[in-house]
């Protein structure tokens, strides 16, 4: 589905060498890591105003510092991201990213998320982080997923009433959310996610979801409904 590391070289390639128009205003890519996603920012598509990006994974960049990760980007106006890859940098690469839309009209996020001694991504810290920033934004489609680990401190962890109550006041569209502490080999689980639901996936379901939120959504699109259990991918494996 994704490019190969040795495709990462040659996208690189083409941004340097400006083979990209300037004049282009909408751009849907695949691209194997968040560095091809940050070039494609810092380059020469000052029109962009339309990316929906898929990336398959997320890490610190060899080429950070080759990068200007503070510029603003007035002209953006709608961004997609979806990644499948679990990640440990989403406040130092992705919060800081979207911070910098500050013109944005609609965002729409799929992010599988890893996190250290640290609590769940909850709808005070969407708001706090970088949706106060977002003044045009019309529209926030979401599917975010937190896993946490404590390794150095400990400390309760919100529960699913906790989750839902962070979303109230803040003039989001309608959220449900799925909180769990019993995952091994995780602290706690929690799944976050604007309705109707608008993604083909949402992974790692267990037997504790109550589930009979996505049926009206599939039946009115006729849309195939992807479910990966844990149990299912080690089958798999």
């Amino acid at each position: 589905m994704f490019p190969t590391r040795k495709r990462l070289i040659q996208t690189l390639y083409i941004l340097r060498k400006n083979y990209t128009p300037s004049a282009l205003t909408k751009l849907k890519i695949n691209v194997p890591t968040l560095t091809e996603c940050l070039c494609l920012l810092d380059g020469p598509l000052v029109c962009l105003s339309t990316l929906i990006i898929n990336v398959l994974c997320i890490y610190h960049p060899d080429m950070l510092e080759a990068i200007d990760t503070t510029k603003k980007l007035p002209n953006l106006k709608c961004f997609s991201f979806t990644s499948f890859g679990h990640t440990y940098e989403y406040d130092n690469l992705i919060v800081p990213l979207l911070c910098r839309m500050i013109n944005l009209e609609e965002l729409k996020l799929y992010l599988l998320v890893r996190r250290l001694d640290s609590t769940y991504i909850d709808g005070y810290q969407l708001y706090d982080r970088f949706l106060i920033y977002m003044t045009q934004l019309k529209k926030f489609t979401f599917y975010i997923k937190t896993e946490v680990s404590f390794k150095t401190v400990r400390f309760e962890l919100p529960t699913n009433e906790d989750i839902q109550r962070s979303f109230i006041g803040r003039r989001y569209p309608r959220v449900t959310s799925y909180a769990y502490t019993q995952s091994v080999p995780f602290d706690g689980v929690c799944h976050i996610y604007s309705l109707p639901y608008d993604f083909e996936y949402f992974v790692d379901l267990d037997n504790s979801f109550q589930g009979g939120m996505f049926k009206k959504k599939i039946e009115e699109e006729n849309k195939i409904f992807f479910v990966y259990t844990i149990q299912e991918q080690r089958t798999q494996e």
